[in-house]
């Protein structure tokens, strides 16, 4: 009888035994298991980020985290695919934890990327000299060209685009291979009017590395050759650039196919254009090129038909015929038939430079040829306005020099308001707050070819037009005020962007005419703006980079 209890007690002791090594064993296997699944999900991180699939390379980067929330290498990864993703701010936030736990340079360099990204400069900057301090000692050719495509894009960010280029070349040295740094040093090239040069860029890459199925690559060497005036090549590249994007890049479609549209319409093949437009416009959002300028501009036109409208019918009836001894006055009908004449030579003189100087007759909406294309535009539109409004003054028995021009005793009246009119113009350009949306300056002042010279020099000019000659019929067909108003929105539709700000410097020209009716001061105001405008962008950097689109 004693010994039943003995043996119970042996077997509960047993039993005991057993269950603690077998949660021994679960411990340790979960452990195991732990450290074994965080470094897989890592691995299948890589693997995915590498490949190119940065959405299920971003769950496996989580899964790691998720196993172990201190894992500095993966967080480092997932704040690397963050930013391939676009979402700066998460990224940023993830590479100021780890950029004291992990000893390399990477996190820095990351920093200065997601810092550029969210419009901060100087603080890119700060970032990289840390970097390159780190760089030194460690090397690494990798980081190294990361390192010089951002230092590139904050000279190009400054305006110091020759500093910028040489950026650019440093890093394709260090890493010839990358495809993201031929194609910054291209865009920046074709952007300051060296197409042959983007063009030559892109080819050694594909020459380089046999790679020739790349969409943006195709399409910018597309543009490059657009912009040279081949046109069957330039379409043939942005065919190829179409349909090796296939449904992903919707945006991008949309914007080879624009292109592919009007280098049809240049070649003369209108049945091609209209289907690459209409497929352009599947893929666009409309309500977007509707916004900004474009959007200020229609209701600027509207608030001219509307002060029309006002003005025609508060005009008194009358029966009786005015008699006018002497020069007869000109009409507002003369006004709007010499601003519509001018409009049609100074298109057909764009239209005529493109078709017999690069073959293209749509140069104005080129890559590069624009920029002289829209110069000549301006340039014929102004002297065709003063030359046409100079007849019609001599016509009606005026004299046009002291009609359309008079003279001024305080000259340096339109010196200072037209100083005034450059600081807020670069003021404008700089602090816009819809990033770029209400539009640029007419003329393109990256590039100073003899063409954007000359019609900086001769586009003050209109004002002979806007003031002299529109403004007197205006007032005696309705009244002053009126005319200010119509005056001033027929100039900001006139050269058309930034129209918002235009319209506000129309009026200032307008009212100071009104007050003292010589068109002198608006002269010297325009000229002054102009001018200073091309001194400003020769001299600085920074002011160069305003007009940077």
């Amino acid at each position: 009888m004693t010994a039943r209890p003995a043996a119970g007690k042996g077997a509960l002791a047993k039993a005991w035994l057993a269950l603690a090594f077998l949660a021994s064993l679960l411990i340790l296997s979960h452990a195991s298991a732990q450290a074994f699944d965080e470094n897989v999900y890592y691995q299948q991180c890589l693997r995915f980020e590498a490949g190119g699939d940065l959405e299920t390379a971003r769950r496996a980067c989580q899964n790691a985290l998720q196993v172990r929330p201190s894992f500095a290498e993966a967080e480092l990864a997932l704040a690397r695919i963050e930013l391939r993703l676009g979402e700066h701010g998460s990224a940023e936030n993830r590479l100021r934890r780890v950029r004291n736990v992990i000893p390399t340079a990477e996190p820095l360099v990351l920093l200065a990327e997601a810092a550029l990204a969210g419009g901060r400069p100087d603080e890119a900057a700060g970032y990289l000299s840390s970097a390159r301090t780190i760089l030194q000692q460690q090397g690494n050719r990798e980081l190294e060209g990361h390192l010089q495509r951002l230092a590139g894009s904050i000279d190009e960010f400054a305006g110091r685009y020759d500093a910028a280029l040489a950026a650019y070349g440093a890093a394709i040295a260090a890493d010839p291979l990358n495809v993201g740094y031929r194609l910054a040093e291209a865009r920046l090239r074709l952007r300051l009017g060296e197409p042959a040069a983007a063009a030559a860029q892109l080819a050694s890459y594909v020459e380089l590395t046999g790679d020739d199925r790349d969409p943006d690559v195709r399409s910018l060497l597309g543009r490059a050759l657009w912009a040279q005036g081949d046109l069957n090549g330039a379409a043939g590249h942005l065919e190829f650039a179409h349909q090796l994007r296939g449904a992903r890049d919707v945006d991008a479609q949309a914007e080879d196919l624009r292109a592919l549209a009007l280098i049809y319409f240049a070649e003369g093949d209108f049945d091609a254009g209209n289907v690459a437009l209409r497929e352009s416009l599947r893929r666009d959002n409309l309500l977007s090129r509707l916004g900004g300028n474009t959007l200020v501009w229609l209701f600027t036109l509207l608030l001219l038909v509307a002060v029309h409208l006002v003005a025609e019918s508060r005009i008194p009836s009358t029966t009786g015929l005015e008699v006018v001894d002497g020069p007869q006055p000109w009409s507002v009908g003369n006004v709007y038939g010499t601003l519509v004449v001018s409009l049609v030579l100074g298109l057909a003189a764009a239209v005529a430079y493109g078709e017999f100087v690069h073959g293209n007759p749509l140069a104005i909406v080129t890559p590069v040829q624009a920029t002289d294309a829209w110069a000549l535009f301006f340039i014929t539109l102004s002297v065709f306005l003063v030359l046409l409004s100079w007849r019609r003054a001599s016509i009606t028995g005026h004299d046009p020099m002291e009609s359309l021009v008079g003279s001024s005793r305080q000259p340096l009246n339109g010196v200072g308001l037209g100083l005034l009119f450059l600081a807020a113009l670069l003021a404008y350009l700089h602090f816009d707050p819809f990033e770029g949306a209400l539009g640029g300056f007419y003329l393109d002042l990256v590039q100073l070819t003899p063409y954007v010279v000359a019609a900086m020099i001769l586009v003050p000019l209109a004002e002979v037009f806007f003031r002299g000659f529109a403004f007197p019929s205006l007032a005696r067909r309705y009244d002053k005020r009126s005319a200010t108003v119509v005056s001033a929105v027929l100039y900001a539709l006139t050269f058309g962007t930034p129209v918002a700000l235009l319209l506000v410097f129309g009026l200032v020209l307008a009212d100071g005419f009104r007050r003292r009716p010589n068109s002198t001061e608006p002269l010297i105001a325009q000229l002054t703006l102009h001018v200073g405008l091309l001194v400003a962008v020769s001299v600085s950097p920074w002011a160069r980079s305003l007009f940077f689109g």
